[in-house]
């Protein structure tokens, strides 16, 4: 019955409330023994930028029960489509004792363009894989323009406020001028 529950939390789950949130990759996909899911976050990848992935990992017995796999090993593998000498492999780690069967791994990626994911999941009962593929943005450009563009701003209102301050001194100048003097008496 618990189990029940726990797989129709994960297979219903929405994006923002998986574990590490994110964007459905893989959903109850058969990988040898075991059913897996995939979400990732942010969307989309950059290069440079730390992504993150959480894998759920499950078995099902002979009588249909589902329960999720805490003692797996997971593995995930990254290799660039376009330059496939650039292969990461990395384990992903448990979550927690309360999130049975979930694992994560958070990694910046060195390079921009198409990725395929391949997510290894290695336990007692034997080894599942599933992959799929994810498009990794060219760096972010936006933060020197918007320093850029703080820094213009910032010119010129100092520019507008030193021509303010410079216009009220020279009216005040010239009311002072302008104003007869009174005759001293003596």
């Amino acid at each position: 019955m618990l189990a029940s529950v726990w797989l129709m939390i994960a297979v219903s789950v929405t994006p923002a409330a998986a574990h590490g949130g994110g964007t459905p990759q893989v959903v109850d996909a058969p990988a040898g023994p075991y059913r897996l899911f995939a979400w990732t976050t942010p969307d989309p990848w950059r290069a440079g930028e730390v992504a993150h992935i959480t894998v759920a990992v499950t078995r099902v017995d002979a009588a249909g029960q589902v329960f999720p796999v805490a003692d797996a090993q997971v593995m995930i593998r990254l290799t660039s489509e376009t330059q496939p000498e650039q292969t990461l492999t990395l384990p992903a780690q448990p979550v927690s004792a309360v999130a049975t069967g979930f694992y994560e791994l958070d990694h910046k990626f060195p390079g921009d363009g198409l990725w395929r994911i391949e997510v290894e999941a290695r336990g007692a009962e034997g080894v599942g894989v599933v992959a799929f593929t994810m498009a990794v943005e060219p760096a972010a450009s936006a933060p020197w323009l918007l320093w850029a563009g703080a820094t213009l701003a910032a010119v010129v209102i100092a520019f507008g406020l030193w021509q303010a301050a410079r216009r009220r001194a020279t009216q005040a100048v010239a009311r002072r001028t302008a104003q007869p003097s009174l005759p001293i008496k003596g």
